[in-house]
């Protein structure tokens, strides 16, 4: 049986006051949701187990069949660097990078603002003279702006190793010193050493670049140097999903999900329609989903909105996307297939942070009729769900066992 398995991002959430104590999944009206869940068997996931705080990266990345010993070999860079279609080869490394503010020398620097204002224009401009940059001992550079201040840095040649420290200070009150990155084992200073010869080369061409003296003419910010972080080595993964000999594909508007299904060898259908944000076309979504599962076995459908609402702290309007979602999936609800609903993680609408709290997930048979746990689809009655709880790992293998029984 062909398996459509939809991952709702950041859908658990906590009790909301201005919903009646309610989460926003609890307080939305879910017909065909609660009609899934009543047919078949629902319970709650721990995305990635151990009471481990998920991300969109480590938790989308269970339910897309990662084998958990790997878990760890999974850094946003390549992730985010397969989603944007760079070309990589096995042992490549791959850094998130921004275009950010820096003032001071070279012995000095600090990073003033590290977005630069969140540029909008100019970027490409700026990071046309990285496209190929040679660093040394056979070691070479390419940048590839994405969008605003974002970038992505792929660095070739041999003896990488990832395991080193970022230079983006994250979340912090600036200004602060650039650091240098450091290697966290003797291996891999020497790869630190490379990344800090390319962004002090970058700082130096960066500084005076002529879409910089136009920002300093507007009063913007300059966008005079770059920060990284999210190291990984591009490699190989263990997938339940392709060790069982499975076709998959992933329908998402989300780069971290493509880049995820990308990494593990899915078909990526691709429509501008697609974004990761409520004003994605969720119908446009569904149909190409119905219109791939006849050439794979499974189709995953990830929908980013109910997170970005619960980050932006709008409890209602998750509410309201999930009654849209709700309502979309009619064209689902009736077909012979197997259907399966889990997400990556919780996100907190109060606080706008992720939690470690279990995420509610069901498996039907869309066409089942007869009530089988019967009370609705909601992170309170998946907790009395007939399924036990597990991870995302043991939950998707479990999907897999129920398309070939």
């Amino acid at each position: 049986m062909h398996a459509l398995v939809l991952i709702i991002d950041g859908l658990g959430d906590l009790p909301v006051t201005a919903l009646g104590k309610r989460t926003p999944l609890e307080a939305a009206a879910t017909p065909n949701l609660d009609r899934l869940a009543n047919a078949g068997s629902c319970g709650l996931v721990d995305p990635i187990g151990g009471g481990e705080l998920p991300s969109t990266n480590s938790g989308a990345g269970m339910l897309l069949g990662l084998a958990p010993e790997q878990a760890g070999w999974l850094q946003r860079g390549p992730v985010e660097a397969a989603g944007l279609g760079l070309p990589m080869r096995d042992g490549d490394m791959a850094l998130r990078a921004n275009f950010a503010t820096l003032a001071g020398g070279a012995d000095n620097c600090v990073v003033l603002d590290r977005r630069a204002g969140r540029i909008r224009q100019g970027a490409a401009e700026l990071a046309a003279g990285f496209a190929d940059v040679d660093l040394g001992h056979g070691v070479s550079a390419a940048l590839h702006p994405t969008e605003q201040h974002r970038a992505a840095l792929v660095l070739s040649g041999p003896g990488l190793d990832a395991d080193i420290t970022d230079t983006d200070p994250g979340d912090v009150a600036l200004p602060v010193p650039l650091l240098p990155s450091r290697g966290r084992h003797p291996g891999a200073e020497f790869t630190a050493g490379r990344l800090n010869a390319f962004i002090r080369l970058a700082h130096e061409q960066l500084k005076d670049h002529a879409i910089n003296r136009e920002r300093a003419v507007r009063g913007l910010p300059p966008a005079n140097g770059l920060i990284t972080r999210g190291a990984g080595l591009v490699r190989r993964f263990d997938n339940h999903i392709v060790r069982a000999g499975l076709r998959a594909a992933v329908v998402t508007g989300c780069n971290t999900v493509r880049g995820l299904g990308r990494l593990f060898g899915f078909a990526t259908p691709a429509d501008p329609r697609f974004t990761g944000d409520i004003d994605t076309d969720l119908d446009a979504k569904l149909r190409t989903a119905l219109d791939t599962l006849p050439a794979h076995d499974l189709v995953f459908v990830h929908i980013k909105a109910p997170d970005v609402c619960a980050h932006d702290r709008q409890p209602g309007l998750k509410r309201d996307f999930l009654e849209r979602l709700d309502t979309a999936l009619s064209v689902v609800v009736g077909r012979e297939l197997l259907l399966a609903v889990a997400a990556d993680h919780t996100t907190d609408s109060n606080t706008g942070f992720h939690t470690a709290d279990p995420v509610p997930a069901l498996i039907c048979s869309a066409r089942a009729t007869a009530v089988a746990d019967g009370g609705g689809f909601s992170e309170r009655a998946c907790r009395n769900g007939s399924m036990p709880r597990q991870t995302g790992a043991e939950f998707i293998r479990r999907v897999l066992a129920r398309m070939h029984p």
